[in-house]
Formats: structure tokens, C-alpha cells, sequence
């Protein structure tokens, strides 16, 4: 649950910066759900890839 929560604030963080940057709610978007979804997984994935 709190890398869940953990990668729902990054993303949401994330999300803002790329929005003040780019003034785009697309990249904004993909921004955000890329960041939120590779900490709630990155464990998963690294633990396949070490």
C-alpha cells in the first residue's frame, strides 16, 4: 500500500512539472501514469531483471 500511495504522489508530482514545462495535458498524463505505474511495479521488474 505505500508504494502504491509512494508512486501516486511521484506521479502526480511528475505530472506537474512536465505540465508547468510543456503547458500539455497529454505529456502531463503519460507523465504521470508512466512514473506512478513503474514505482508501484518496479520492484516486480527488477526483481525479474536482477
Amino acid at each position: 500500500m505505500a508504494r502504491f500511495l509512494v508512486g501516486l504522489v511521484l506521479g502526480a508530482c511528475g505530472s506537474g512539472i512536465t505540465y508547468v514545462a510543456t503547458d500539455s495535458r497529454h505529456w502531463a498524463a503519460i507523465t504521470g501514469a508512466v512514473v506512478f505505474v513503474l514505482v508501484w511495479l518496479g520492484e516486480l521488474i527488477l526483481d525479474d531483471l536482477l
